[in-house]
């Protein structure tokens, strides 16, 4: 290498110190290097976060102020006992003006709601009170009452269709055996802004039901709890047995008189039972037992007619003839 070029490369050495130094300054001086640019690029890019978001709640709040106007207008007062009182005299005329009979209403107590933005607000300080403030009060009531289907129907609807701000939480229905009267118990709940009072104009506002009640027609003619009448079927007429006359079969019929005979030991009438052949020799005066109840006594025979006696009864009787079968 000769002088010329050791001298070049000695310019191009001092040259990239220099280079190198300047950079290197010029990053300590702008904060590049210890990290100070970073925070205030980021402070830059919060504050601007903050900024479009206030600008964006700006736009947004005049939307916001209008629906909580809303809400307050619909509610039913301001302070508890207010809402409590008008609360329960509008459930007890409503359930009255649709037939609901036996209506009594009762409130259960108030529960206060806290905003739900607490985490964005201080424990100490101004924003303590923000803090601490309550977002709304819930206030619940009772109403029990016996109706029609009907009334009961009409009361569920009117009540949904009120315009004050209501949420029905509950209802139950107990119907009686022929489901033609119904027990309702029904569970309200309203809310109100302490403080915060509406336009007065609540009354006038007119009512808006989520459906028609005409919907609800073909439910109560059918009424779902009333069990459908049994038609009464008339007994059938019982089948009549004819009667069929007992006839009592005289024993005499079966006892045929055979003969008359003179014997030793008198006069004798001869008779034979027809379906056993059996055969008895009957003398005068002397009395034999033909069936259960008939005692038969010979009185006399003369030629092919005896007489018998059978109790208070005397009867003649011609040979080849059965006992039944007497001469006039």
């Amino acid at each position: 290498m000769n002088r010329r070029q050791r001298k070049l490369v000695f310019i191009s050495t001092v040259i990239g110190v220099l280079a190198g130094g300047g950079i290197l300054g010029w990053g300590v001086g702008s904060g590049r290097l210890d990290g100070d640019r970073d925070e205030v690029v980021r402070k830059i890019d919060l504050y601007r976060n903050v900024l479009l978001t206030v600008r964006g709640e700006r736009k947004e709040r005049p939307a916001l102020d209008q629906r909580l106007a809303m809400v307050i207008d619909r509610s039913l007062g301001s302070q508890l006992e207010s809402v409590d009182s008008d609360l329960r005299r509008r459930l007890a005329m409503l359930a009255e003006s649709v037939g609901v009979r036996g209506a009594s209403v009762s409130t259960v107590g108030a529960a206060v709601v806290a905003t739900p933005a607490a985490r964005e607000f201080s424990r100490s300080g101004n924003e303590r009170a923000f803090r601490d403030e309550p977002d709304f009060v819930l206030v619940r009531a009772n109403v029990n009452g016996v109706g029609s289907i009907e009334a009961v129907v009409r009361f569920l609807h009117e009540l949904d269709a009120a315009p004050w701000l209501k949420r029905i939480e509950q209802v139950r229905l107990d119907p009686d055996r022929e489901g033609r009267s119904i027990a309702i118990a029904v569970r309200v709940a309203t809310l109100f802004i302490p403080g915060l009072a509406g336009d007065g104009e609540l009354d006038q506002r007119p009512p808006s039901a989520r459906r028609p009640q005409s919907r609800y027609g073909a439910l109560v003619a059918a009424n779902p709890f009333s069990l459908p009448e049994v038609p009464v079927i008339p007994p059938e007429p019982a089948a009549v047995i004819p009667v069929v006359p007992v006839i009592t079969v005289d024993p005499r019929s079966g006892w045929l008189l055979t003969g008359i005979m003179e014997g030793p030991d008198g006069t004798e009438a001869w008779l034979r039972q027809i379906k056993s052949g059996e055969t008895i020799e009957l003398r005068l005066a002397e009395e034999r037992r033909i069936g259960r109840k008939i005692v038969l006594q010979l009185e006399s025979a003369t030629g092919d007619i005896a007489s018998f006696r059978v109790g208070d009864e005397t009867f003649r009787v011609l040979v080849g003839s059965t006992l039944d079968r007497p001469l006039p």
